[in-house]
């Protein structure tokens, strides 16, 4: 579960599952006072960091030298679609084969999985 609460100031949302808490914020040209993330962000965050510790667990588990794993994600629209684009930066000696096996593995990453099932948000105002 997590929760996001917004009062009177424009837009800044306070989003917490407890535990934790982030900001998530529209930037000031549409009206917000960019104090973190805008909601896209987040979702592409998301998505970027569930493929990075994906590949990390993998990595760690082959014992595989990689020192460092960038994640890169934007968004696009292609055929009236949204479209996200992963661009995956390993720092390390890898083989072609390893890299190739590691586009799969990204592709096993849980936020991924759920982005790209059918899925349905149903809403309920208390």
């Amino acid at each position: 579960m997590v929760k996001a609460t917004i009062n009177k100031e424009h837009y800044a949302c306070s989003v917490t599952n407890g535990a934790h808490e982030v900001i998530v914020d529209e930037p000031v040209e549409l009206g917000g006072t960019h104090k973190g993330f805008a909601p896209k962000g987040l979702l592409m965050a998301s998505l970027a960091s569930c493929v990075a510790i994906t590949l990390r667990m993998y990595v760690d588990r082959k014992g595989w030298a990689v020192d460092k794993i960038e994640v890169e994600v934007n968004m696009g629209i292609e055929n009236a679609q949204n479209i996200f684009l992963e661009e995956i930066t390993c720092t390390g000696d890898l083989t072609e084969e390893q890299k190739q096996r590691l586009e799969d593995i990204a592709t096993k990453c849980p936020v991924r999985k759920i982005l790209t099932a059918g899925n349905e948000v149903r809403s309920k105002v208390l």
